[in-house]
């Protein structure tokens, strides 16, 4: 069995390839991803495949997050973690997490809000501990119940407060 990983932009992927990622992430959540998917638009998807079947799948799309008063962190945001559910605890999630790390490196600052924290966290992701808003045309709305994890880049300011306030942009279904 031979593993690859890819990495190709939403508007560069085949239709049939993006029905095998929106089946997969519907297998592995329980439930129908394919709107999921269009909310979300254009990003950039990290696949792998065994022996050519997709197996496992993530996305970052470009997202504004602004976090204390400092200036706007250029964000990638990542979506749609999900890995076959017969193919869970291979490794997988994180070969595919490892390589969208190194692609996002040009980013101040990838984030995601985790469905499996201690995951994320054995891969070096950070819990946000500071409030989460939407930024929206009538100012910041708390979001109490929401979580975000952050992964530190290259271009992250080294005195990020993991204690302050951060903000994301408003944009249709799921907030975070």
């Amino acid at each position: 069995m031979s593993l690859s990983i890819e990495v190709i932009v939403s508007e560069a992927m085949p239709g049939s390839m993006l029905r095998g990622i929106c089946d997969l992430c519907t297998e592995a959540y329980g439930e129908d991803f394919s709107v999921y998917l269009e909310f979300l638009g254009s990003g950039v998807h990290v696949i792998s495949r065994l022996d050519g079947a997709i197996v496992s799948h993530a996305m970052w799309v470009a997202r504004v997050l602004e976090s204390g008063g400092r200036s706007a962190l250029r964000t990638a945001y990542v979506e749609a973690v999900a890995t076959k559910p017969s193919h869970q605890r291979q490794g997988y999630a994180s070969a595919i997490l490892s390589r969208l790390a190194a692609e996002i490196r040009d980013y101040d600052l990838g984030a995601l809000s985790p469905s499996n924290p201690a995951f994320y966290a054995r891969l070096g992701w950070e819990p946000w501990r500071g409030r989460l808003f939407i930024r929206t045309d009538n100012g910041l709305e708390p979001t109490p119940d929401e979580s975000v994890m952050i992964l530190r880049l290259p271009r992250t300011p080294a005195d990020l407060d993991l204690n302050a306030d951060l903000s994301a942009e408003w944009r249709p279904g799921e907030l975070w």
